[in-house]
């Protein structure tokens, strides 16, 4: 299985780097796996603008109004207005709405986005408004199962590099001795804040 694959392949490098604090985690806690979003494309790029820069918590409280919302878009005032009384902000709502009327973005099956490269997927998504960097690499993460990415601008991964690497400068140089895993690292890196 990929994901006791990668622990393993993680514990190696980091007891190879002498990175110990990092060794002492993976020793003692289970492989990760990479949950991929049940969602349609268009859906998903939606959930992670609306989690953009907001705790956990909040994410999920604001995406359990605005999914319904988007589900079954039968309101009568605009779909904007009705994404901002859900909680989101007037730019946020802005970029939901561009995303479920992009007819391009909601043709793409799973499939197809996998068979893109990496350049082909992020300009793809980079096109629309209120996708950065940060939503390619969560998508690439959770909705293609991209088992090589690291958020590096990420704030949980910026606060767990403190604590596992802190005589080591937060780049994406320093991480790539931990290629081909490095969405796997990602997810355990997360996972040791809570």
């Amino acid at each position: 299985m990929e994901s006791d694959k990668a622990h393993e392949a993680l514990l190696s490098i980091s007891r190879n780097k002498n990175f110990n604090l990092l060794s002492e985690y993976l020793q003692n806690s289970e492989p990760i796996k990479i949950n991929l979003s049940p969602l349609p494309f268009v859906e998903y790029l939606a959930s992670v603008v609306v989690s953009q820069q907001l705790s956990t918590k909040a994410a999920k409280t604001i995406w359990s109004r605005v999914q319904p919302i988007i589900q079954g878009n039968k309101y009568s005032k605009s779909i904007e207005a009705a994404l901002q009384e859900a909680g989101l902000s007037k730019s946020k709502a802005n970029y939901v709405s561009g995303l479920i009327q992009n007819s391009e973005l909601s043709s793409f099956k799973r499939s197809d986005l996998c068979g893109l490269t990496k350049a082909e997927f992020e300009t793809l998504l980079i096109t629309n408004k209120g996708i950065g960097p940060w939503s390619v690499q969560m998508a690439r993460m959770f909705y293609l199962g991209d088992a090589d990415v690291m958020p590096i601008n990420d704030l949980g991964i910026k606060h767990a590099h403190e604590y596992f690497f802190s005589k080591h400068e937060l780049s994406c140089e320093f991480y790539e001795s931990f290629r081909p895993w490095r969405t796997y690292l990602s997810l355990l890196m997360w996972r040791s804040l809570s």
